[in-house]
């Protein structure tokens, strides 16, 4: 079994990463901690590195510290986040996605779109959320 973490703000998604060591330890779960960028000109070099950095810190920790196999990965794409991270799930044969949730307005949602929420609606897996 494998479970995807999406890791939107890596600094706010401890409750994420404690549910993703309890199932990976109940299932006997690889964990695949994952975070994705928009390809755009303006986004900076330093910040696809500094995630790549701390995500391989946060998978090395899980794998020494709780006896679970986690790995990490940046995606970098020209689709949605959504679009691009059910692709993910899809081609890795994922079983579950854990996702933290923040609470935003209707209005909000509606100007900025939802990754979340498409994610929940077109997910291959069940969707665990988590609000952080």
């Amino acid at each position: 079994m494998r479970i995807m973490v999406y890791c939107k703000n890596i600094e706010k998604m401890a409750k994420s990463l404690a549910i993703a060591v309890e199932h990976g330890k109940a299932f006997n779960a690889s964990v695949d901690l994952v975070t994705a960028f928009e390809d755009r000109t303006d986004l900076p070099g330093e910040v696809i590195e500094k995630a790549t950095e701390q995500l391989k810190n946060i998978a090395m920790e899980i794998s020494t510290n709780e006896g679970i196999q986690c790995t990490s990965q940046v995606l970098v794409t020209t689709l949605s986040i959504g679009e691009e991270l059910i692709r993910y799930a899809e081609k890795n044969d994922i079983h579950e996605i854990i996702i933290g949730l923040k609470k935003r307005s209707k209005m909000g949602k509606l100007f900025f779109g939802s990754n979340t929420q498409y994610i929940i609606l077109e997910a291959p897996c069940r969707v665990v959320s988590i609000k952080e």
